[in-house]
């Protein structure tokens, strides 16, 4: 008998019945849904089973270590079909997932991917494409001995995959991977009712966005063909861009949008629509227990979604890592996750930490260099990170007393913007169009920072020096890192850019691009010191949250969620008051394996989940 077995469900799923329009939990116990079939696979030679899930003895899997690809999926379907009573239950030693160990690796997550990449060779995936819209028994027998072959084939490889690479996977990580998971299958409590007044406001919202496009109802509303003749039919020159991110949109829809009220109109359209989706996926994926009640959302959390390894949302529509922080278009996204009767929220989160772990880095290089740097003494001795900040920037003084109660404007900006800004080699440009800025205070902003906080700024170029190096010697560049692991840059080539000077003319610049994976595929893209000083400090912040997150849950902390370098805790109302203390106090310890590094950490209680 195999000590290790990969198990993978396939199930009926349509446009509307599916993980995408319905989460995971909402789409398991919706009515149409069926798990019609399982397949069952060990690392002894032969050891293989698929079928229906019902007739499988999971009794052979008691102990056992069980693989998934893709375990937020099969594993939480597991636990569904349990409390279901569709099969029993048993015990596993573990259940892993490899698509989580090959996004830790820096791998394509997808097993097609994964595969391709780690063995050059081709996974077909039109049976599953063509499995959609069809149901077991409507499916003709050739089908049918198709699909099962497929779903072997996959449980396959996922083993495969298991005994190549698992050695490279920390103990640590495969817990937080495990606990990420749990989080996840706990649900977010919500308030159905103001999610469905959420509803009704933002398509009236919309609705009157929509009225004030001139073409409405001619051109789709988001054409920028439709967008640029209009422009011209009231004698302004287009924008070449729409994109919100875009610096120079933004400042042409501030000199026109008063004027022309269908410019800032087109840009809510789009906003709002995508909020409108958003809070229907909240309705969408809003499941009850059996006396309909205790309405529960049950979304997406993802291991390693990003290549420093911090977590991201995912599934569908709502990107529980992406809602709005504030209130917007007259509603609080954030707000619609509220504690049942009787129990209370308790977000807490880690202050400032890429600040720390970038002052952190940082140190560590003056050290090499056989320098001092007591940056983060001053931290850790300081009653505020930016007070300490404006006297390093040689903005204030003790003397002058506390800086935000005596110059609290200062203390905003431009001490605020350039403590969060300037670390990572931000020009003026956009620092400014990051905080509000204009330019000349940007500048000064940047030239100050730089001027003050030098080692960041050997940071920067001791990054540049080593990828530079490592590109003339062909080999992979690595920051290590002290939770044990590295950040890799794989496959750097030197590539050339065009930059345009202020004056017209231009010049040819070199840059250096390296390989990484970007929606599940290879691409290379330009990086240089202050991109890998970001790299490095969101990579140890995200250790060292996923450090403190695990030692909540060893806690007995119950984690609902977690959020960037925040997490949710659910607890009665009636201890609310002792969770937050413990909860601030264990996140503000430093991990083992970076004890000198100033943590701080703050949270609060609340009945609907605020920032």
């Amino acid at each position: 008998m195999s000590d290790i077995y990969a198990v993978d469900f396939e199930s009926y799923y349509d446009k509307q019945v599916s993980i995408t329009t319905l989460g995971p939990r909402g789409y398991f116990e919706h009515p149409e849904f069926d798990a019609y079939l399982v397949s069952v696979v060990g690392d002894r030679e032969g050891d293989e089973w698929v079928g229906n899930p019902k007739d499988y003895d999971w009794s052979k899997l008691e102990g056992k270590t069980v693989l998934s690809h893709n375990a937020a999926f099969d594993e939480t379907l597991f636990f569904v079909g349990v409390e279901q009573g569709w099969w029993p239950s048993f015990t596993p030693k573990a259940w892993h997932c490899t698509a989580d160990l090959m996004a830790y690796l820096g791998f394509p997550r997808s097993l097609a991917g994964a595969v391709s990449y780690c063995y050059g060779s081709e996974v077909d995936k039109s049976t599953r494409t063509n499995m959609g819209g069809k149901r077991w028994e409507d499916m003709t027998p050739e089908f049918k001995e198709e699909v099962c072959e497929y779903a072997i084939k996959d449980s396959v490889l996922c083993v495969q995959l298991w005994l190549d690479y698992e050695e490279h996977w920390p103990e640590s990580e495969r817990k937080i991977s495990q606990v990420n998971r749990l989080i996840a299958q706990r649900g977010l409590p919500v308030n159905p009712e103001k999610i469905r007044k959420s509803v009704q406001h933002l398509k009236e919202v919309l609705w009157d966005a929509e009225q004030a496009i001139p073409w409405s109802g001619k051109s789709a509303l988001l054409s920028k063909k439709a967008f640029d003749e209009e422009c011209r039919r009231v004698g302004i020159e287009p924008p070449a861009s729409l994109s919100q991110d875009d610096v120079e949109f933004q400042q042409w829809k501030s000199s026109h949008g008063d004027k022309y009220l269908w410019i800032p109109a087109v840009s809510d359209y789009r906003r709002i629509n995508a909020m409108l989706k958003k809070i229907e996926s909240f309705e969408n994926g809003t499941c009850y227990d059996k006396n309909f009640e205790n309405p529960r959302y049950y979304g997406g959390l993802m291991y390693a979604g990003a290549h420093t390894l911090r977590f991201s949302g995912s599934g569908g529509n709502l990107n529980l890592h992406n809602m709005e922080q504030k209130e917007k278009f007259g509603v609080n996204m954030r707000s619609l996750i509220e504690a049942p009767k009787g129990k209370a929220l308790v977000p807490v989160d880690l202050s400032q930490i890429e600040v720390r772990t970038t002052c952190w880095l940082a140190t560590r290089l003056m050290e090499e260099l056989g320098k001092s740097w007591n940056m983060l003494d001053q931290i850790r001795d300081s009653r505020d990170i930016y007070e300490t900040f404006a006297i390093h920037f040689g903005l204030w003084s003790l003397e002058q007393g506390i800086l935000a109660e005596e110059n609290p404007a200062l203390r905003n900006s431009p001490v605020k913007p350039m403590t969060l800004g300037c670390g990572f080699g931000a020009g003026a440009a956009k620092l400014g169009a990051l905080f509000g800025m204009s330019e000349d205070e940007a500048e000064t902003a940047v030239q100050t920072f730089r001027r003050t906080m030098g080692p960041i700024v050997k940071l920067w170029y001791h990054y540049d020096d080593g990828l530079l190096a490592a590109y003339q010697h062909n080999k992979p560049y690595q920051i290590p890192l002290p939770s044990g692991r590295s950040m890799t840059y794989r496959n750097i080539k030197m590539g050339m850019k065009k930059v345009d000077r202020e004056d017209g003319t231009s010049y040819i610049q070199k840059q250096i691009l390296v390989q990484r994976i970007i929606h599940g595929r290879k691409a290379m893209v330009p990086v240089w010191g202050g991109v890998l000083t970001e790299n490095g400090a969101q990579a140890l912040a995200r250790d060292i949250f996923a450090d403190r997150m695990l030692a909540l849950h060893d806690a007995g902390h119950k984690i609902i969620l977690h959020v960037h370098d925040e997490a949710l805790i659910e607890c009665d109302e009636c201890v609310a008051q002792e969770v937050l203390e413990e909860a601030e106090s264990i996140m503000a310890t430093p991990p083992d394996w970076i004890p000198d590094i100033p943590m701080a950490a703050e949270g609060k209680i609340v009945h609907e989940y605020t920032k």
